[in-house]
């Protein structure tokens, strides 16, 4: 039983990952224009203090042609964001500062578009830095009556904490699956960095504050409404959590988020009528729900039923052999000795065995494709390959079990955040 369903996993894998790579590599059409608006970067922002200043700074210095202005909404914070902003407003005219109660970064979202005046709203995460040239980069498409909105590229800002790493590189793969999407006319993720036109925010009534994943539930809206969506090359790199617990704290509403989202617009899934959005994009999101629901209970067994057949019915509770045997589980090195052993003709080859390293490979390549179209090399990605496995499997059951709490609630949501950056 279990071999068949991996037989199935790795052969729909193998798929996926052959036709990313496809859409990946395939030439894009590039939008030959110089459209650059006026602009209203809106920074929605609670207890950003440690970050806020150094957010508006990138702003401000960021390279574009026309009027741009900046919109701070404080959302409640109970720190030393509203003083650093106003002294900040007080020695530049172009920052704004707006303070309202705390009802959640949908709510803040929409007070400063509100008091925008520009053409181009951007809403941008109070814990970013813009990379170079994205303010012009992100509005050029724009050109184009049709487009409602535009994404952008997401980067973790890294330091000396490997869990940076991972994560970084988790949003580099990110980023190059919402391109793939983009090349098929489906975006519909709006996250963190992106670009509206304010008359197409008014017209739909703004930011929802019933899911904890705004930035999805706005792409929908926008889709319903007629808007093309599309992704720029225009880079943020924003800050991450820096502990484990605020990392779990932080997946754990992006899954719940996800459900929310999708039970709100349930008419959208396999539905042509939503083009790619409809046939393509949400349903592989879907689909890494029955992924993960099925995957890691069959991963988790395969290992602990391993563990005790081959040590502890010998009485072998640790040594070097146990811990090379997690180590392989818990490490490429474990696909490398599987194919060794397998062609030595210690496991017994078979049709799985090619679905897996098959799978696997094609993995590989997309995974350098995508580096290369969303990052660049960097010595740290080959220690976050190696051990990327156990740190997917960590972000996938996050992502997985809370939201199936989710999918049977029926409480009210309500879009209210916290600083989850530190723990």
């Amino acid at each position: 039983m279990i071999e068949t369903i991996l037989f199935v996993f790795f052969m729909v894998m193998s798929v996926l990952y052959a036709s990313w790579i496809v859409l990946l590599l395939l030439p894009r059409k590039e939008t030959e224009t110089t459209y650059t608006p006026s602009m209203s970067v809106i920074i929605p922002a609670h207890n950003e203090g440690g970050n806020i200043e150094s957010t508006i700074r990138s702003v401000l210095e960021a390279e574009y042609p026309n009027e741009r202005e900046i919109i701070v909404v404080n959302d409640g914070s109970t720190d030393n964001t509203d003083n650093i902003v106003r002294k900040t407003s007080e020695i530049d005219e172009r920052v704004r500062l707006y303070t309202v109660e705390h009802g959640g970064k949908a709510n803040a979202i929409n007070q400063g578009v509100k008091k925008s005046k520009n053409e181009l709203v951007v809403v941008l995460d109070a814990d970013s830095r813009l990379g170079e040239g994205a303010l012009t980069e992100i509005s050029r498409l724009f050109s184009d009556k049709g487009v409602g909105a535009v994404s952008g590229i997401i980067r973790a800002a890294e330091n000396n904490n490997p869990l940076t790493w991972f994560q970084d590189f988790e949003y580099a793969l990110s980023s190059a699956w919402r391109y793939i999407c983009n090349k098929v006319g489906g975006t519909y993720i709006l996250p963190g960095f992106a670009a509206f036109r304010r008359d197409a925010l008014l017209k739909i009534g703004g930011f929802s504050r019933d899911t904890l994943s705004e930035d999805f539930e706005i792409g929908l809206r926008l889709k319903k409404a007629g808007y093309s969506l599309l992704m720029s090359k225009a880079v943020m790199y924003t800050k991450v959590p820096q502990t484990i617990k605020a990392l779990g704290r932080q997946r754990i509403r992006w899954g719940c988020g996800t459900v929310q989202v999708m039970k709100k617009h349930f008419d959208i899934p396999f539905n042509v009528k939503y083009g790619a959005v409809g046939v393509y994009g949400i349903p592989t999101q879907i689909y890494w729900f029955i992924h993960g629901l099925i995957c890691i209970p069959i991963t988790l067994y395969q290992i602990f039923e391993g563990y005790l057949r081959y040590f502890i019915a010998y009485d072998n509770f640790i040594s070097m052999d146990v811990a090379r045997y997690f180590f392989g589980w818990f490490s490429a090195y474990g696909m490398v000795e599987y194919t060794y052993r397998t062609i030595t003709g210690e496991y017994i080859m078979s049709i799985l065995f090619f679905l897996i390293v098959g799978s696997f490979c094609l993995n590989m390549i997309y995974i350098i494709a995508a580096i290369m179209k969303m990052a660049e090399f960097r010595l740290r990605y080959l220690f976050v390959v190696f051990f990327f496995f156990p740190y997917s499997l960590f972000i996938l059951s996050l992502y997985v079990f809370p939201a199936l709490q989710e999918l049977c609630s029926k409480r009210e949501n309500v879009n209210i955040w916290e600083k989850t950056i530190d723990g």
